[in-house]
């Protein structure tokens, strides 16, 4: 990454001072949210056009589904807000949580930049965590100036009513620029929470030049009330972090696991990998020269393994198989000082190509070890939701759905991974937990109303 990013610093504000936006960026983000579809996730009932959202990720809270997300409810004075909703089990809105089910949030600004029809100021969450007293965290981004694709850290901390905590930070929520104040050089985003018995907690996501060409690795450790923990020191980064800079790919931080007193995390291109100290120094012993990777392919997910390992699971794309590309489905196993654990696969690694109805994965968002070790994937392939089950050394469970693998129709929805228990046989995917029993067809008895738009692009399976 640039030297000056490195050296940049960054700027904590507190909500009453911010000017904030949203978008997509980076690594597996998907396109700007700059000029969505005017119809994208909407859907009409008796004339009437609901606000299109976007569900981003998962938790399981109070016995039932906390989303979280973006919604333009309110697109006309305040642009895209970050939009938290609880489900109850059965799948109905939780109106006891927030007001009427939903917490709304703007980080302030205009909804108009300075170009003509050139949304800024919007917010979006991708990540959540439900802490062990049932308050909950949520993380994403918030634009960071006007006319610029500029985008700052941003957590806020729910009570388990939906309340915003204003223990946190005085005001429930945080917003990190990176940069001089009101500059608009960096593009920051988070795709990961991983909470600390003390309080504490990290986020993990990436951090590149507003041109966007590199990203990188970036950790940041807060203190249980929302300020940034600055024991937490890396040569070359802001205090409170570590930004990695010596790799030259897309790496964002797409899922973490402790290892003691240190944490792993990986993600992005090559499958990479690192680990970091609790004193906020990358640890050199780790992988080969303190990097994990496997060429080709990016990682989307990451789980820790019971053996002390740990597993990213993502695509690598052009792959030929009877000389037609396609995108397969990729695993890596890292042993837990980040060598390829050649008991999962030549170099620790996994590519679905056969049958045929495992090709053109396009997309991988969620990623569990059941308790017997086997494994759950689930992966868009081209609009198609399918989730595979595998054994724990890679093969497909034929035993599970059709060679493998559960499909849904084709839909228009993102990821429509809401799927609520029934009597009887039931497909029940929450959040940070999956199991299957007896579930090995499609039935649309799963899904709760179709209309009910909860659209999930990232499960945190």
């Amino acid at each position: 990454m640039n030297h000056s990013v490195r050296k940049a610093g960054w700027v904590a504000l507190a909500a009453g001072v911010l000017l904030v936006g949203g978008g997509a960026c980076g690594g597996d983000d998907g396109p700007s949210d700059d000029n969505p579809s005017s119809d994208a996730g909407t859907q009409t009932d008796a004339g009437t056009k609901l606000p299109a959202e976007e569900g981003r990720a998962l938790a399981v809270s109070n016995g039932g589904l906390v989303v979280v997300g973006s919604t333009e409810a309110n697109l006309a004075t305040t642009g895209v807000d970050l939009l938290v909703r609880r489900y109850t089990a059965s799948g109905e809105v939780d109106t006891s949580f927030g007001t009427q089910g939903s917490v709304v949030l703007d980080f302030e600004g205009p909804a108009k930049g300075p170009i003509s029809g050139q949304r800024e100021q919007d917010d979006r969450a991708d990540t959540v965590a439900v802490l062990a007293d049932g308050s909950i965290l949520v993380a994403g981004f918030a634009r960071g100036g006007s006319a610029s694709d500029s985008r700052d850290f941003a957590v806020v901390k729910l009570k388990a009513n939906g309340q915003l905590d204003t223990s946190f930070n005085k005001t429930g929520r945080s917003r990190l620029h990176f940069g001089e104040e009101n500059a608009v050089d960096f593009v920051g985003t988070v795709h990961s929470l991983l909470p600390l018995a003390d309080g504490r907690f990290y986020v993990g996501g990436f951090l590149t030049k507003s041109n966007g060409i590199d990203e990188d690795f970036a950790l940041i450790r807060y203190n249980a009330d929302g300020s940034l923990d600055t024991t937490f020191k890396s040569a070359g980064s802001p205090s409170g972090s570590w930004i990695g800079g010596a790799y030259t790919d897309a790496e964002a931080v797409q899922g973490m696991a402790l290892q003691g007193s240190s944490v792993v995390l990986g993600g992005g291109d090559h499958f990479k990998a690192v680990r970091i100290t609790s004193s906020g120094s990358q640890d050199l012993t780790f992988g080969t020269n303190g990097l994990a990777q496997s060429e080709d392919g990016q990682a989307h997910v990451l789980v820790a393994r019971p053996n002390g390992g740990f597993l990213l699971a993502g695509s690598r794309q052009d792959v030929k198989v009877d000389g037609v590309s396609h995108g397969v489905l990729k695993l890596v196993a890292y042993t837990a000082d980040g060598k390829p654990d050649v008991t999962f696969g030549p170099a620790g690694v996994r590519e679905l190509t056969a049958p045929a109805g495992v090709l053109d994965v396009v997309d991988v968002s969620g990623l569990r070890i059941q308790a017997d070790g086997k494994l759950l994937v689930f992966a868009d392939v081209y609009a198609k939701p399918v989730l595979f089950r595998l054994q724990a050394n890679g093969d497909l469970d034929t035993s599970f759905g059709t060679d493998g693998m559960v499909r849904w129709p084709e839909t228009q929805l993102a990821v429509p991974l809401f799927i609520r228990s029934t009597t009887g046989p039931k497909l029940a995917i929450l959040g940070d937990r999956a199991f299957v029993t007896d579930a090995n067809i499609y039935s649309s008895g799963f899904f709760p109303d179709e209309n009910a738009r909860l659209l999930l692009k990232s499960t945190g399976l």
